[in-house]
């Protein structure tokens, strides 16, 4: 039986450890400045209010802390060693791939150059089983982060495709700070000196460690670490609850398959190479699938056959204090039907401060009556549909690198 009931304190320990530390507050910090950059996005495109920063980095942080404990068990029950990875190495060649796309900032791709460097050359002295399955746990982590928390907040855009036509949708941009305690196996002739240690059951670690071994006895500790994730994505063709809930699987499926073809690595050596291609490959294959049913698919957030489409709802506005949601279709205000935002508008100056609206809501097309309550001078708090080819747009041409931006301000 697996000693998780003596493991989960020690776990919570280290962690608390990390948490209390500048190092862990810096990567809060640093995760503020990018929701506050996302903030502004929002806010230059729409004529709205900007919306608080703190709820955005308090649910990172939680959510982060609760995405480490989860990393922190996995990486003690596959018994993932910091010794054997090479983290410096990872930082270094992922910053290096950032160069050329910034996407390639991922332990996905750098992991896989590693193992591939490892395999045909000998070098550098890690092990490829301890990578990638480290790179699976990661993005397994990542996964209930998408699945929890990705959809809240979405910063609201209008998006030119590829055909020309402006379309509403979603950037979905989530990064969260992770603190995680992993393993550092040591070598001791006797591992008797040690005191206070855990019996572990004959069958672990799943992926048996690699170097060093005839010298001793693997004696491993708990190491606290601080880390961050990041995702993002855009929802173009559903709601970003739907869109994520995608998200997470295909993530979490990719992720059961290479930490189970590292586990196989770890047993024979020889099929080493599959969990190193399949790292890089796998995930570069999740990203332009997703991007091609975005931006090939049929746009949801499009103005329909009747009525007004709302793409976003301000957190604490009026539209948002009566019940209204992102993707309701306002079909009438005060029994007057509308087709077009400005109706909408023409009604709330009439209207006094109070109007009824018909909302068709959702895939069910519920139809519902909400109240709502302007106060003098307020905004109502929306953004509807990109109705014609004349609003403000961004584009999604994919994440250059620095490398290139460099040159073309050199050329520049």
């Amino acid at each position: 039986m697996f000693p998780l009931y003596q493991l989960i304190p020690m776990i919570l320990q280290g962690m608390a450890s990390i948490i209390f530390s500048w190092i862990f507050w810096l990567i809060v910090l640093l995760v503020a400045m990018q929701y506050k950059r996302l903030t502004k996005v929002g806010s230059s495109l729409f004529d709205l209010p900007r919306e608080p920063l703190w709820p955005s980095v308090l649910f990172a942080t939680l959510f982060g802390v609760a995405g480490g404990v989860v990393g922190s068990i996995l990486l003690v029950v596959v018994g993932i060693s910091l010794f054997e990875v090479g983290i410096i190495y990872l930082w270094i060649t992922a910053l290096a791939l950032m160069l050329f796309r910034q996407r390639f900032l991922c332990f996905a791709y750098a992991g896989g150059v590693i193992s591939l460097m490892k395999i045909i050359f000998g070098v550098p002295d890690v092990s490829v089983p301890q990578i990638m399955g480290l790179v699976a746990i990661l993005h397994m982590v990542e996964s209930f982060l998408i699945l929890g928390s990705a959809h809240l907040q979405p910063v609201p855009v209008y998006v030119r495709m590829k055909q020309g036509r402006i379309v509403g949708g979603f950037n979905l941009q989530k990064f969260w700070p992770l603190p995680i305690v992993a393993l550092m196996a040591v070598f001791l002739p006797d591992p008797g000196v040690v005191q206070g240690g855990v019996a572990m059951p004959d069958w672990w670690p799943l992926i048996k460690p690699e170097y060093l071994q005839g010298q001793g006895d693997p004696v491993y500790y708990m190491l606290p670490v601080v880390a961050a994730l990041g995702y993002g994505d855009i929802a173009l063709t559903e709601l970003p609850r739907y869109k994520t809930r995608r998200s997470a699987l295909d993530l979490g499926l990719y992720s059961v398959i290479l930490l189970f073809l590292a586990i196989m690595a770890s047993y024979r050596p020889e099929t080493a190479i599959i969990p190193a291609l399949f790292g890089p490959l796998g995930h570069e294959t999740l990203i332009i699938l997703g991007q091609r049913r975005e931006m090939g698919g049929q746009p949801y957030f499009v103005p329909p056959e009747q009525g007004v489409m709302l793409l976003y709802v301000l957190r604490g506005g009026p539209f948002r204090r009566a019940g209204l949601k992102d993707g309701d279709i306002i079909l009438a205000v005060n029994s007057i039907v509308v087709n077009r935002e400005r109706e909408i508008r023409e009604l709330l100056l009439l209207s006094g401060g109070s109007l009824e609206v018909e909302v068709l809501r959702g895939r069910k097309q519920s139809r519902l009556r909400k109240m709502v309550y302007l106060k003098p001078g307020e905004n109502p708090g929306y953004i509807p549909v990109p109705e014609g080819q004349y609003d403000p747009y961004v584009e999604f041409s994919g994440s250059s690198g620095l490398l290139k931006k460099w040159l073309r301000k050199l050329r520049g």
